[in-house]
Parts: C-alpha cells; sequence; structure tokens
C-alpha cells in the first residue's frame, strides 16, 4: 500500500510542476514604417505673368469630353492660346504646372505628389519551447561515465533520466532527475 501512496504522490507532484510550467507567451511587437505617395489639395498658387503663344486644336470625343491636341504650326482649325507656368504648393507638397487658356480655360497638366509616412505594427506571441537533450557526464576524480537525457518544459524545468557505470558495484546505475528554474 506504501507504493501506491508515493506513486501517486509523485505523479500529483509532476502534475503540480507540469501546471507550474504553463506559463504566459510573450508578446512582441514590430513596427514597420514606410512612406507612400500620396495626392494633396493646393494651398496656394503663383502663377507667372510671362507666358508662350502655342496652337492648339479643340475637338468634342466620342463621349462628349472636349480634347486639346497641340500643334506646332497654326492653321486654319487651330486656336492661339497662352501657356502659362505655375507654381502651386499645398501642406508638404509642390507642383509645376503648365495651364493654356485663350480667356478660356483649355487645358491644365500636372500632378501634386509627396511621400507620406505610414507606420504599421505587427503584434507577435511568442510561447516558451521544450527540447529534449543527450547528456554525457564524467566525473574528474573517478572513471564513473554517465549518459542520459533530459528534457527541458518550456524553459521552466527539466526532467532527466540517465545510466552510470558503477565501478565499486561493477554494474549500472540508473538515475531520474528533475529540475525547477530558480531565477
Amino acid at each position: 500500500m506504501k507504493d501506491w501512496f508515493t506513486y501517486f504522490l509523485v505523479i500529483v507532484l509532476i502534475i503540480v510542476l507540469l501546471k507550474q510550467c504553463e506559463g504566459d507567451e510573450r508578446t512582441v511587437a514590430k513596427t514597420k514604417i514606410e512612406y507612400v505617395k500620396v495626392t494633396n489639395t493646393v494651398t496656394k498658387t503663383k502663377i507667372d505673368t510671362i507666358f508662350k503663344k502655342v496652337y492648339v486644336n479643340k475637338y468634342v470625343d466620342k463621349q462628349g469630353e472636349n480634347v486639346i491636341v497641340y500643334v506646332d504650326k497654326p492653321n486654319d482649325s487651330t486656336i492661339e492660346a497662352n501657356k502659362y507656368n505655375t507654381t502651386l504648393l499645398s501642406n508638404n507638397a509642390t507642383a509645376e504646372l503648365e495651364i493654356t487658356t485663350t480667356g478660356e480655360l483649355l487645358d491644365v497638366q500636372g500632378v501634386i505628389n509627396y511621400n507620406q509616412k505610414q507606420t504599421t505594427t505587427e503584434t507577435l506571441k511568442i510561447r516558451d519551447a521544450s527540447g529534449l537533450f543527450i547528456y554525457g557526464n564524467m566525473p574528474v576524480n573517478s572513471a564513473q561515465p554517465e549518459l542520459g537525457v533530459l528534457y527541458q518544459l518550456k524553459n521552466k524545468m527539466f526532467i532527466s533520466a540517465g545510466a552510470q557505470y558503477n565501478q565499486f558495484t561493477k554494474s549500472a546505475d540508473l538515475k531520474v532527475g528533475l529540475g525547477v528554474k530558480i531565477f
């Protein structure tokens, strides 16, 4: 009866120690910063008073939209227009634009682009790992070699089993061990 009680206590002790090994998972946050291209609204306009004479043909396409085509030399269907260069300022960007007009606005070309900082945070949950180790042991003062295995449970404790040759009895001694992390 005493042996069963001892086995029961050992099993309860092992279960309690295994429950102690169930630790909280660690959380690691990785932050990634990247710059993306965005389009912004115009806040200030500066138009040069010096203009360039250009010649354009104005058409209406199949969708009913006005289409402007620039030509090098005037002909009977071209319109003489003025092309102005302008600088537009927005929050963190500038744009160089060209405006073509005859008094009526014909064409505006240009885009406002700038880089905006975008931060992404990735959260990783890391759990402690377990592992199986094999070991060998040779005492310094005697020739009694030992060979065994260690099983580490989630960086909290280990269980070991091994065999050592005993010079005195000329037989193998079986060993079992338990280690608990203290700090």
